[in-house]
Formats: C-alpha cells, sequence, structure tokens
C-alpha cells in the first residue's frame, strides 16, 4: 500500500490510541521540552501530544530557504492560537529535517538547533524534542552519527513512521492549521546562481509585505534580466486575489520596488500572459 494511502480500521485506529497513550506517558515525563516545529506534519502531531501530556513546551522554528511558507505560517497559527512561545529562527542556509533531504546536505539539523539552544544559559537544560519518524532517524544517523546529547526521539524510538504520522496528522485534524502544499523561498528563483542572502531577503519580504497588504496567497519570483542587472519581481495571485491585486497595484509596485526590484509584472495565474504594472526603473 502506498505511503500517501491512510486505511481507515477500528482495530488500526484502537492499536494506534495504545500507541498514543505510551508516547504521551513518555513526554509527561518531561515537564518541560523545547519542540523542534517546522509546522510539518510531524512536528504538528508531535507538539499536539505534547499538549495533551500537559508538557510545557516552548517551539523552535528554522525557517530556511528550502522551508515551505506553508508550514512556517502554519507553525505561528498553530503557536498563536495555544499561546506557546515560539522562537523563528531566520537561516540563509538550507536546513533539511527530513529523511529525503537530510542526506544531501552539511549542516546537521539537530546540532544546529543544540546549539541555538545551548548558547542561552535559560535554555540550555531543556531537553529538545526532535518530532522524526523511523525513516528519519535512520536517515540522519548514517549521516550524521550519534545525535547530540540532551536530546529526545521519542517518536522514532516508539516506531512511529512516517506514514503512523500522517495517519495521526489526520486523526487529529491538524489539517485545520493550514495546507501540505509546498512553498519554499528556493523555489522562487528560476537559477539556483541567482538564490543569495540579500535576494533571499528581498523575495521574503516582499511576500510579508504583499501578505500585510490583503494578499496571503501572493508569490514573489524572481528574475535577472538578459543584461544579468535588472531585477524583476514576478508577482503571481490566485483568482480570488485578482480584484484586490488590481486595485492595489500602484501599492505593489511601489511596495517592491522599495525591496529593490527594478521591473514588477503581475502574473495573471492560470491566464496565458502577463499585464506588466510598469516597465521603468524606480
Amino acid at each position: 500500500m502506498s505511503d500517501n494511502i491512510v486505511s481507515l480500521s477500528p482495530v488500526r485506529d484502537q492499536l494506534f490510541l495504545a500507541r498514543e497513550q505510551r508516547l504521551m506517558a513518555q513526554l509527561a515525563a518531561h515537564p518541560r521540552l523545547i519542540v523542534s516545529f517546522s509546522g510539518r506534519m510531524e512536528s504538528c502531531y508531535a507538539m499536539e501530544l505534547c499538549r495533551a501530556a500537559g508538557v510545557s513546551v516552548r517551539a523552535f522554528t528554522v525557517d530556511s530557504p528550502n522551508r515551505s511558507r506553508r508550514d512556517i505560517a502554519r507553525s505561528r497559527r498553530y503557536c498563536e492560537y495555544h499561546g506557546i512561545d515560539q522562537v523563528l529562527i531566520k537561516s540563509e542556509e538550507m536546513i533539511f529535517f527530513d529523511h529525503d533531504g537530510i542526506a544531501t546536505q552539511a549542516p546537521d539539523p539537530v546540532r544546529w538547533l543544540s546549539r541555538f539552544r545551548d548558547a542561552h544559559p535559560g535554555l540550555a537544560t531543556i531537553p529538545l524534542l526532535v518530532a522524526a519518524s523511523v525513516e528519519d532517524a535512520e536517515a540522519y544517523r548514517a549521516h550524521f552519527g550519534p545525535p547530540p546529547a540532551n536530546t529526545l526521539w521519542t517518536f522514532a524510538e516508539e516506531g512511529m513512521t512516517t506514514r503512523d504520522f500522517r495517519y495521526g496528522f489526520h486523526q487529529r485534524q491538524l489539517a485545520v492549521w493550514g495546507s501540505n502544499e509546498t512553498g519554499c523561498l528556493s523555489l522562487r528563483f528560476s537559477s539556483e546562481e541567482d538564490m543569495d542572502g540579500d535576494r533571499l531577503r528581498m523575495v521574503d519580504m516582499a511576500e510579508q509585505i504583499l501578505a500585510d497588504m490583503g494578499l496571503p496567497e501572493a508569490r514573489v519570483f524572481f528574475h535577472y534580466l538578459s543584461d544579468g542587472e535588472t531585477m524583476l519581481g514576478r508577482v503571481r495571485v490566485d483568482e480570488r486575489e485578482l480584484a484586490t491585486a488590481f486595485d492595489r497595484r500602484e501599492e505593489i509596485l511601489g511596495a517592491l520596488q522599495a525591496c529593490g526590484f527594478d521591473l514588477v509584472t503581475l502574473d495573471l495565474h492560470r491566464m496565458a500572459h502577463d499585464h506588466a504594472l510598469e516597465q521603468c526603473r524606480p
């Protein structure tokens, strides 16, 4: 059976609930935990069980170029709603926490977070809970060796697979905090050579400004023109936001030029052509 298909079975439900009780009992042994909270389904489910077990939690969320914007937004909504102290850590490094990405990178994601925790005396003694599946834990150990001290791998040790996490995620209806659609900032660039810290910040800032303007689904794509210097920002909005985008097109132009883009176009999603807002330098 595909990992993307979750069967509905009363027996499976009973076994899964029994495993949840064991997990919560283990988590409850720690009065305080720092949770590696990416907003992915694994970390959402882990956070939910920590709350159910009565554990006092603090969330560490890494916002790096390869992180999905949807995951970051989901983590923020979850923490705001439940009153969880969230530390959002901005990084220009490509940091992977899943088994598909771990083997491709140099930075050790768990040691990276552990160093950040240990640099703050008030947090250094609190265990870091890694919401890793069996597959994630195996990939981590194969690539980085034994994990650092004072980290917990409770879910992997209990035998939770990616498929099990998916089952728990949907059983607890955690999709209410946002979809699983990807939207990494690194995907906003047509070439990896164009991507650096300054350009990533430009795109991130532009999307945050557009969200504040009432366009939360807007995406900004970075391009260099043929001269290799002129920077084009392609703004893509979906059909629900088109009217707002047209009404505020002058504001959009000014906002993106303030971020550093030379030219700005409005990309009408699902239509065959772009409409230029203006074809001049600021």
